[in-house]
């Protein structure tokens, strides 16, 4: 077993999948994805070591595999794989028999998976979804120090699937778990995911920062799984919003969280956004994941959050007098930005371009500032319009625009 300050990994099955991927030392969430059929779960079983016939070379960072240990892989595949014979109680109990001392309880991974109600259940009464959350929690009671998920959440329905990668990426901060999630939901590992990793055609086609992998993905070609793409921003709480009156809601407030909306600030602009939409950003540290009524309460002024945004629900406004602050839109939510790059899709997509905006930093000033005297930000947001706008809009690239969604 080889050791090294970033976790590394390089894969070669001949045919299926080839490439190295390497993380900073502090990634501990990965996600990936790629077209179907281009090796992502070849990947995985690759690392997990069922494929005999790959060379696969690692390097695992010592808090992960301390060096007098063995290293210990968990894997969920898409279809569950429980134990027919015993009930969901059975399987968490013999999963707990060979469990690792860093495994959690059965009480906190039925929790933190969405299935207390489950436990008495026998599988065969399981649907889908509720036995991809047993796997996964029973994946957890057995302390695995990389525990790998192939789809393993895609028949759970998003608002619940979103509450286990939650939990999950709480728990990669608290404790020494490191997890590698393969998804087609784009949205998800964008908001969960320290570091993502592309594969297209049987190679590791990019590994890094969110947005930057984002963009290698147009670059290789993957236009058809990215008509919608996805941004993320990362925005910082201002405060809870009372839906109704329009103003600040006290701290205390006994909104429910379908009720919640929050005004969050993003590179020195304001945006309206759901607490269903918003995603905490934690740090690394060793702390107990929070209780279930930690995460009933509202999120607090100035915690930093983040954002994802679909392209297609993106529009363009070149009236950039009318921002958020000030507009006649029902369309609450503005951003001022530059058209920084313009792509018209294949043939067999006439009619849609692809925006690419830098958003304008309004609250950085400096050297580096624009015409319009705010400095544009590095990540950007994009806007799929039809071709017919854009010509009518007479739009270019360095063009200042206002680009509006809806409440999140």
């Amino acid at each position: 077993m080889n050791y090294s300050m970033n976790l590394s990994l390089n894969v070669a099955l001949h045919g299926r999948i080839e490439g190295e991927a390497t993380f900073c030392e502090t990634s501990r969430f990965i996600g990936i994805t790629g077209p179907s059929g281009a090796g992502k779960s070849s990947f995985l079983r690759c690392i997990a070591g069922f494929e005999k016939e790959a060379k696969v070379r690692a390097s695992w960072p010592s808090q992960i595999a301390p060096k007098e240990a063995q290293l210990k892989i968990g894997i969920v595949f898409q279809q569950p794989l429980l134990f027919p014979h015993v009930n969901v109680q059975g399987n968490l109990g013999l999963a707990r028999r060979h469990a690792s001392k860093n495994a959690i309880s059965i009480e906190e991974a039925l929790t933190g998976c969405c299935c207390s109600h489950l436990v008495h259940k026998s599988i065969d009464s399981l649907s889908g979804g509720e036995a991809q959350r047993v796997a996964i929690a029973r994946a957890l009671v057995n302390g695995p120090d990389i525990l790998l998920l192939d789809e393993s959440l895609s028949a759970i329905d998003s608002q619940t699937r979103r509450k286990i990668y939650r939990f999950l990426h709480k728990l990669c901060a608290s404790s020494l778990l490191t997890c590698l999630v393969v998804s087609h939901d784009i949205d998800d590992l964008l908001l969960f995911s320290d570091e993502l990793v592309y594969i297209h055609n049987g190679n590791i086609a990019a590994v890094g920062e969110v947005n930057n992998v984002i963009q290698a993905m147009f670059q290789y070609g993957g236009m058809e799984s990215m008509e919608t793409p996805s941004a993320v921003i990362d925005a910082v709480v201002e405060h809870l919003i009372e839906p109704e009156a329009g103003k600040i809601a006290e701290p205390d407030s006994s909104l429910n969280i379908a009720n919640r909306i929050y005004s969050v600030m993003a590179l020195g602009q304001r945006l309206y956004v759901s607490e269903k939409s918003l995603t905490p950003v934690s740090a690394y540290s060793h702390t107990s994941p929070e209780s279930k009524d930690a995460e009933n309460k509202p999120l607090t002024n100035g915690q930093p959050v983040r954002i994802s945004i679909k392209a297609s629900d993106v529009s363009i406004d070149t009236n950039v007098s009318e921002t958020s602050e000030k507009t006649t839109s029902s369309i609450l939510n503005a951003l001022a930005c530059l058209i920084e790059d313009i792509t018209f899709f294949d043939s067999h997509q006439q009619g849609r371009v692809l925006l690419t905006l830098g958003i304008q930093d309004t609250s950085a000033q400096g050297s580096d500032n624009d015409k319009n005297g705010s400095q544009i930000h590095q990540e950007p947001l994009y806007a799929v319009i039809s071709a017919l706008s854009f010509h009518r809009l007479a739009l270019e690239r360095n063009m200042p625009v206002v680009a509006r969604f809806k409440l999140l």
